[in-house]
């Protein structure tokens, strides 16, 4: 009978993610690793294969946790653009400073790994790819409610959006105050917008 292994893989994988989301992928050392997974090296490889793999399996969960948030925020209003906002003050303002201050794991990754490792940043780039279905979703809606521009299609402006939310992770890594992260984001959705008094005066809810 095969032996079991002598750890919780969910704690082994948590503490790889807060490594690498810290240090980033170059940084983070199989010695940093070992020490912050409380593992040995023969175990480390058995289960993940290298630190790429490894890193594979964290960016997995940190899709899946992702995936659950993206989903909750912006599907949890029926009014779209309110939708939006909710997703983008919960991916900018609501974590702990600590947590903040890292930035998000998938932009950091494609900036930091598009040159040298691409095909971990292309995974993380699928991440992005599901914010910005996501959005497109959203703003459809939005622009059959009459609450948009007209002059851009959906994808533009979800584009937009995803380049809203990788600069407002920006200012959590470089400490923004709250209250100036807010304003962006209120300036970020007035671009969006259609003038209040050129707004539809009977505001039908949207059916999906």
């Amino acid at each position: 009978m095969a032996r079991l292994p002598e750890y919780d893989r969910t704690e082994v994988l948590e503490a790889a993610l807060h490594l690498f989301w810290r240090d980033g992928y170059e940084s983070t050392t199989i010695e940093k690793l070992l020490e912050a997974m409380q593992l040995n090296r023969g175990s480390l490889y058995a289960a993940f294969g290298d630190k790429e793999g490894l890193f594979r399996n964290v960016m997995d969960g940190y899709g899946r946790y992702q995936s659950v948030i993206m989903r909750s925020n912006l599907t949890g209003k029926d009014e779209p653009i309110e939708a939006i906002r909710c997703f983008l003050e919960d991916f900018a303002l609501h974590e702990g400073a600590e947590i903040r201050e890292r930035g998000c794991l998938a932009f950091n990754t494609i900036a930091e790994l598009s040159h040298t490792r691409p095909q971990l940043a292309e995974k993380a780039s699928k991440q992005v790819g599901l914010l910005r279905r996501l959005f497109i979703k959203r703003l459809e809606q939005a622009s059959k409610l009459g609450l948009i521009r007209v002059d851009k299609t959906a994808g533009e402006l979800a584009d937009y959006l995803v380049t809203l939310a990788s600069g407002l992770r920006m200012h959590c890594k470089i400490k923004t105050e709250p209250a100036i992260m807010r304003e962006i984001i209120n300036l970020g959705l007035g671009v969006l917008a259609v003038p209040a008094d050129k707004q539809p005066v009977d505001k039908q809810a949207y059916i999906q």
